[in-house]
């Protein structure tokens, strides 16, 4: 059997196209092998029957069977396409809108999903970035007062702030504790809950109660609760800390007392 890469030098010769290095190899190979001459010249023989036809021009009716089979293969396509569509015939023109509407909304859903999940997350509360960043809905606001006290109790150790606007209280809590915590946050005056948020947090229960909320969580870790607070009135909010069912930590925020 002759290698492959003399078969492809000789129908290279024969195309005019080897290099001098690649005639002079091909013709020491071919000086060495009577299969390789017998090869070289049937190929020889077949090259000059090919250039000796010149070119063939082929009957008007296979270029029409052609064209036609070309057609009927793009008409078959058409048709298939149209069957996967084919239930929004029933649809009205005002439908077949609202049907291309919920396609692309939920295509935007999914885009969305997927560069919240990318963002990196807040691993660390610190009072001089509550300014405006931790009021949720309310984040146009104005910023009245803020106020911040330490946790340091036991084993767990962090910081209470809470952030006053005009008709609202922002509590964030930002705890390190290596076993169950439970908190638990009372504004005066019984104000509603309007969002919770504990983006570094793992599993957590978190309970809301008339003027107040209970959250649980294995560990320590941050998270910010708002109030609305329509009036005004800028109350003060109790923070209890437990640990192992063990009240550890309690103290009042006032505004303009800390």
């Amino acid at each position: 059997m002759i290698d492959k890469r003399y078969i492809e030098l000789m129908n290279k010769e024969l195309d005019g196209v080897n290099t001098p290095d690649e005639s002079a190899a091909l013709r020491s190979f071919l000086s060495s092998s009577e299969e390789a001459r017998q090869t070289y010249d049937e190929l020889r023989g077949m090259a000059g029957m090919f250039a000796a036809a010149g070119e063939v021009t082929p009957p008007r009716a296979m270029k029409r069977a052609i064209m036609a089979a070309i057609a009927e293969r793009e008409a078959l396509r058409g048709a298939r396409r149209a069957e996967h569509w084919r239930f929004l015939d029933v649809l009205t023109p005002r439908k077949k809108i609202a049907c291309s509407f919920a396609a692309g909304a939920a295509f935007g859903l999914v885009a969305l999903i997927i560069v919240l999940s990318a963002m990196p997350q807040m691993s660390e509360l610190d009072r001089k970035d509550l300014y405006g960043t931790l009021a949720g809905r309310r984040s146009s606001e104005s910023v009245i007062a803020s106020e911040s006290i330490p946790i340091d109790a036991a084993d767990i150790s962090g910081r209470v702030t809470a952030q006053y606007g005009d008709n609202s209280l922002t509590v964030a809590i930002d705890l390190d504790a290596p076993q169950e915590i439970e908190v638990v946050l009372s504004p005066a005056g019984r104000l509603p809950v309007e969002s919770f948020s504990a983006p570094s947090c793992g599993d957590y229960d978190v309970r809301t109660e008339t003027g107040g909320v209970v959250f649980r969580a294995a560990s320590g870790c941050n998270f910010t609760v708002t109030f609305g607070d329509e009036a005004g009135a800028h109350p003060s909010v109790n923070i209890a800390v437990s640990a192992g069912g063990v009240r550890i930590f309690e103290q009042t925020i006032v505004r303009g007392r800390i």
